[in-house]
């Protein structure tokens, strides 16, 4: 897991020495952390007005990032100059320019930071006046360095001396960089020669009973022939217990096609018997005045659909169906 990485900013137009650097630490990945705001102002863990993040990547290197739509910001590296990209990620190097809402700004990277912290100002130290002061302040500056990741003591100096020419570095500008995780303790992690075990019943699901699922209101329909034409009469079947009642949505006229449900018509009350079947959900005996007038299997049409058919087939002139999950 990438560390959070200690770095100093120098805002180059600062005027006075208190706030040339400020001591910053930049979190791994993209989480609430170190930010600039469109003036160049430093932001910790604030939304407001980001222009553009710092942050480290899961290999470890030190991330500036444009969100979308926000306020230009350019990257100098040795003469070379980048306008950063919205939505990519940017890799930044020691001695990186970050240019943001005309305010100029050097990246100093010193390492993994020992804790996360808030930025803060580093307090300027005067320049050394001889030999044994300047050894005995780069000891001391470097004691700083180990003990808070470079960022202690900064000599400022009014004419340092000037580094040899290198090869200019390219800006490397990612498009699917390695993400990082967001920076969280680790927990430990417990192992048990012998845990604990403990026995989980299976819960069978309860099947509903073959006469609750008979009960209620059926649709019922019957072809007619009448005045030259075959038309449907429908009607609302009613299995209460052990008994049927059926009611016609309107009065009959025609001729019935000889079918199964004639008994309905003629017999619209009487007794019902509902049995349990291996081939189907149940049986459903009908009889009117101790007589069977019909004799029906009820099976599942479908995941929510109960219907009625013969044992003998099915019947294209008359149907009775159920949805299951009608009230």
């Amino acid at each position: 897991m990438p560390k959070p990485m200690a770095i100093c900013i120098e805002d180059m137009d600062a005027e006075s020495r208190e706030d040339h650097y400020l001591r910053c630490v930049a979190l791994p990945g993209r989480q609430p952390g170190l930010r600039l705001d469109g003036a160049g102002r430093v932001l910790w863990q604030s939304d407001d007005g980001v222009s553009c993040e710092l942050w480290v990547s899961a290999d470890e290197r030190l991330i500036l990032y444009r969100p979308e739509e926000r306020a230009p910001v350019t990257l100098h590296r040795a003469g070379r100059s980048l306008d950063v990209p919205s939505g990519k990620p940017v890799v930044v190097i020691d001695q990186d320019q970050v240019d943001v809402g005309g305010r100029h700004l050097r990246v100093h990277v010193h390492g993994e930071a020992p804790a996360v912290a808030a930025p803060s100002p580093l307090p300027p130290r005067s320049r050394p006046v001889d030999r044994l002061a300047r050894a005995a302040a780069t000891a001391a500056m470097m004691g700083a360095v180990a003990a808070a990741s470079g960022c202690s003591d900064i000599v400022i100096r009014d004419n340092p001396p000037e580094a040899p020419m290198e090869p200019t570095p390219t800006i490397d500008v990612r498009d699917f960089p390695p993400e990082a995780v967001e920076f969280t303790p680790t927990p430990t992690i417990e192992v048990r020669d012998d845990p604990p075990t403990v026995a989980v019943p299976e819960t069978p699901v309860p099947a509903t009973p073959a006469k609750e699922l008979v009960q209620g209101e059926w649709a019922v329909a019957q072809a007619y022939d009448g005045a030259g034409e075959r038309v449907w009469v429908t009607g609302t079947l009613t299995i209460a217990g052990g008994a049927y009642t059926f009611a016609p949505t309107r009065e009959i006229t025609g001729t019935p096609v000889p079918g199964a449900l004639d008994f309905l018509f003629i017999h619209p009350q009487g007794e019902v018997v509902i049995e349990e079947a291996e081939e189907a959900v149940a049986t459903c005996t009908f009889r009117a005045d101790s007589t069977v007038v019909g004799e029906f299997l009820v099976e599942q049409a479908g995941d929510d659909t109960l219907r009625f058919r013969l044992p003998s087939g099915d019947g294209d002139l008359w149907r009775i169906t159920k949805r299951l999950n009608a009230e």
